[in-house]
């Protein structure tokens, strides 16, 4: 059925993708192999810094995802190979619904790895060098020393990855919206990817000037929670998410009605 249709798109695109992701788990290997030589010959020096290269890794890996998801949804509509894609039996909000999953499920992949990593590491290096007797331990007694606890840090963490994915996916189908109607309006215009790219630029300028002028619902000072600075942004995290849904429907649109492929 068209649920199958769905599940093979998904297979689609991580088969596509599969030779990038080799490359991001080689550096991430070769990493996490520098940590394990420089903490079991105990060089915190060395240890430091891959422990460093591997945050590092976490932000260029967001990039990545972002960069590698709006280019394969310009390639299928330029190259051939999406009229096999988009021309499948299931409606076009499936179909990028399909490639938007895709996305998410890439990502959270990666972001389980680099944090499985990270606290795996930090625990070793803790009991390497004798520091604490467990990283569980030293991650509660620094939260203590803030007042904080680990339970209401979760909670935080938590709720910095919901905006996290909602302005993630609205800078992607912002990105999308600009590429579907630069594909109705230029059609098989060589220069429509630059197009593109300038029209994203321009509709994420007017968003965030936008943003800018919303009012928040407070006015936390330097010294705010997380939790109180989330509070006052409520405005502009309803604005994205508006954003990120309608660019989503008029791709889907353009997609099904405009485009020719």
């Amino acid at each position: 059925g068209r649920y199958s249709i769905m599940l093979k798109m998904l297979k689609y695109e991580f088969r596509r993708g599969i030779f990038p992701l080799l490359i991001v788990g080689i550096v991430i290997a070769a990493i996490e192999l520098y940590f394990l030589i420089s903490t079991l010959t105990e060089h915190a020096d060395h240890s430091i810094i891959a422990v460093s290269l591997l945050i590092l890794a976490a932000f260029c890996c967001y990039l990545f995802v972002l960069i590698y998801g709006i280019i394969s949804y310009s390639q299928d509509l330029k190259n051939k190979s999406g009229y096999l894609v988009f021309m499948a039996p299931i409606s076009s909000y499936k179909v990028i619904g399909a490639k938007l999953l895709s996305i998410l499920l890439t990502g959270a992949i990666i972001v389980a790895v680099i944090f499985g990593l990270l606290t795996l590491d930090l625990s070793l290096a803790y009991s390497t060098y004798d520091s604490i007797d467990t990283f569980y331990d030293f991650l509660s007694n620094i939260l203590e020393m803030g007042g904080y606890s680990l339970g209401g840090v979760i909670l935080r963490l938590l709720a910095f990855i919901l905006v996290f994915l909602i302005q993630f996916f609205m800078t992607i189908t912002l990105a999308y919206l600009a590429v579907s109607v630069c594909s109705t309006i230029l059609q098989t215009k060589k220069i429509k990817g630059f197009i593109s790219f300038v029209l994203f630029i321009v509709f994420y300028v007017i968003l965030s000037v936008i943003a800018s002028k919303i009012p928040h619902l407070s006015n936390p000072g330097p010294n705010a929670t997380f939790m109180e600075a989330m509070y006052a942004m409520i405005p502009q995290i309803a604005l994205y998410f508006v954003v990120m849904v309608a660019s989503y429907i008029g791709s889907s649109v353009l997609l099904e009605k405009k485009i020719s492929l």
